[in-house]
């Protein structure tokens, strides 16, 4: 079972995530500022692994370019994939189903202590930029969930504003966000259920 929601950070979208009849369940995934002018989505699931094997999966791009796929399809600008994600800038550029060119995008990783989670493992963080996004700040969390052991709180919290035509453009954006990470999670959970120690999908507590 997964919850997902659809916040903003300004009045004016509000509406717009009212509309959608998407309200917000569950607190931010850190204390870490809000861009002014963005909308927030936040989706959580559980993954039927432990987490420090979740853990280390992120740290690989092996990995982000499997969930990512095949709605979007990275290449880097410079050189061969590195096996794991340095900290900074990796200069990106990728296409919708590896058709449509949607230019560049500047993947800006950094760690964080994760707040108000005892034992969860250190926030990852990529406070991206691009042709398209003025800010995709997206935020991961991964802790491991009480009972029986191997299985995994996972969840995405992403701020996003547009570039060009903000008014506009956050919105649709929020939504192909709320598509992009949930298609992500799925592939998550797929990829989770293969390992050895998997129990099954269960809700987050």
């Amino acid at each position: 079972m997964s919850s997902d929601a659809i916040t903003t950070t300004s009045t004016s979208d509000a509406a717009v995530a009212a509309a959608m009849g998407i309200a917000e369940m569950g607190p931010p995934a850190s204390t870490l500022t809000c861009p002014p002018g963005s909308v927030r989505i936040r989706l959580t699931t559980t993954l039927p692994a432990p987490a420090d094997w979740v853990a280390t999966q992120l740290q690989t791009t092996a990995l982000f370019r499997y969930i990512t796929a095949p709605l979007l399809q990275f290449a880097t600008v410079q050189g061969p994939w590195p096996t794991h994600w340095p900290l900074g800038d990796t200069e990106l550029r990728f296409a919708l189903f590896g058709l449509v060119p949607m230019g560049r995008q500047t993947a800006r990783i950094s760690q964080h202590l994760c707040d108000g989670i005892p034992g969860a493992w250190p926030l990852l963080r990529d406070n991206g930029t691009g042709q398209l996004m003025r800010v995709w700040d997206h935020r991961i969390t991964v802790h491991s969930l009480p009972g029986p052991p191997g299985r995994t709180c996972y969840t995405d919290e992403v701020f996003v504003r547009a570039r060009y035509l903000p008014w506009v453009m956050t919105p649709l954006s929020a939504v192909f966000a709320w598509v992009f990470y949930r298609h992500r999670q799925r592939r998550w959970l797929k990829l989770a259920q293969r390992q050895p120690s998997a129990q099954g999908p269960g809700a987050c507590a």
